[in-house]
């Protein structure tokens, strides 16, 4: 009896368990949505609140863990989330943690992990979308996610080339505060890959180094590019699932 109990509990848990993965698995693009929206836009509360912007890699770490959880189910996605994702979050925060020069490049190859991981991670969320049988509100959250991504890979790219060459961009006066000078912070650069991005292109920050220019002008192609090849994949799931609804 008592071994049958256990048996029975074991049994238990693991349906439990299974009943967990399968929900999640379900709602794991609305979840990573909500954590991008929060890091996205927590940088600038956090800093009225008189807080550095190192608590952006902290956000940013704990973005890439939900990341690496919505990406484990499937087996290439899988090991693509472990075999990067884990390296880019030790990274990232055990920069903070070392002193002097070793803890600057400890994060600056945290930093250079996350860009390769959040590109890697867009594009293995479009190619899901494009090998889905049916179209479900959580795969259009996922398309809404990779295109984040990108955007914070680029915002990601562009804090490197400022923290390794000051002087990449040239701040409008509204976006410096308090009288410092004008070196902008992470959510700035994260605003300005974003109208970049969408080619919206407001003027108050602009890239003056050929790198950042190089790399606006391949993020605004890029921007475009992704949104013409997700209305081509939503499209073809669409058909695809009119068509077996057809023969069927």
């Amino acid at each position: 009896m008592v071994g049958g109990d256990v048996m029975a509990r074991g049994e238990s848990q693991k349906t439990q368990e299974g009943d967990w993965r399968q929900a999640y698995s379900e709602r794991r693009f609305g979840v990573l949505l909500v954590i991008l929206v929060v890091l996205l836009a927590g940088p600038p509360v956090l800093l009225g609140f008189g807080l550095s912007a190192a608590w952006f890699d902290g956000l940013l770490a704990l973005l890439l863990v939900a990341a690496i959880l919505s990406l484990c189910f499937e087996r290439h996605q899988r090991l693509f989330a472990l075999l990067l994702g884990i390296p880019t979050v030790l990274l990232s925060v055990g920069g903070h943690a070392l002193p002097g020069e070793a803890g600057v490049g400890v994060l600056f190859a945290g930093h250079l992990c996350e860009v390769l991981f959040l590109f890697g991670a867009s594009v293995l969320i479009v190619k899901s979308l494009f090998s889905a049988r049916t179209l479900t509100f959580d795969s259009i959250l996922g398309a809404v996610c990779g295109y984040l991504f990108l955007g914070l890979a680029w915002a990601v790219l562009y804090s490197l080339i400022e923290g390794s060459r000051p002087g990449s961009f040239e701040i409008g006066p509204k976006l410096v505060t308090g009288g410092e000078p004008a070196r902008p912070l992470p959510h700035v650069l994260t605003y300005y890959s974003f109208v970049t991005l969408t080619t919206v292109g407001y003027g108050d920050i602009s890239p003056v180094s050929p790198a950042t220019r190089t790399l606006a002008w391949m993020e605004a192609i890029t921007g475009q590019f992704y949104l013409g090849v997700i209305v081509a994949g939503l499209v073809s799931v669409l058909v695809a699932k009119g068509k077996r609804e057809d023969v069927s």
